[in-house]
């Protein structure tokens, strides 16, 4: 099981942008050509989030994602589409695929940012027996939690583990943003440092409704 680090903040350790970028450029983002883009964003209602600055050096780029008001830092290589109500980042085999929402916990029945970690937590059990969960709470009210066992889905090789790093609106206690970054079992240890990286490097809108 991967480990927070002991100050209950998510920690990249050495890692960086560079380690989980899959090409120098930006043309993954960019390039309504590519088959993987034009996959989800013909006839569909998704489209590539907006680039606002790219850093090879880096091995990333900064995108603009209005469905959730966040600009974030992803690896270079990786694609990056939007709806009106969330965001998707994947790699282009999609074994690793990063997911981010808004959370209305009024309407999930949840009075506080944990109370809706627990009843998820409750509901992913009742359909997936099998899973094991863990979760953590970290600096300034964010929760980690962390599932295991969690069945392959079409086209996955093999089981996934799954990370959901919910961080509550500072301006609205019943308002939050849900980060789900679902990767291979066989290779999460290596990808809880990327949701750090992620984590660490968004700016994120925090509007009273959102």
């Amino acid at each position: 099981m991967p480990a927070v680090a002991a100050n209950d903040r998510l920690e990249a350790g050495s890692a960086t942008f560079r380690d989980f970028a899959l090409a120098s450029t930006a043309n993954s983002l960019v390039d309504d050509s590519n088959p993987i883009n034009r996959e989800w964003t013909s006839n569909t209602a998704e489209t590539l989030a907006e680039v606002v600055s790219v850093d090879a050096a880096q091995g990333l780029a900064r995108v603009r994602l209005k469905s959730v008001e966040c600009e974030l830092a992803i690896p270079l290589g990786w694609h990056a589409i939007e709806d009106r109500e969330r965001a998707a980042i994947f790699t282009p085999d999609r074994s690793a695929r990063l997911i981010l929402w808004r959370v209305d916990l009024a309407f999930e029945g949840a009075a506080d940012v944990e109370k809706y970690v627990t009843a998820k937590q409750a509901a992913l059990r009742t359909r997936i027996p099998q899973l094991a969960a863990q979760v953590r709470r970290l600096a300034e009210g964010e929760f980690l939690a962390v599932y295991t066992n969690v069945p392959a889905r079409r086209g996955d090789s093999e089981p996934r583990v799954i990370f959901d790093l919910v961080t509550p609106n500072p301006t609205n206690k019943l308002r939050a943003l849900l980060m789900t970054l679902g990767v291979p079992a066989s290779r999460a240890d290596r990808y809880l440092p990327l949701l750090a990286l992620l984590s660490r490097e968004r700016k994120v809108s925090w509007r009273s409704d959102l």
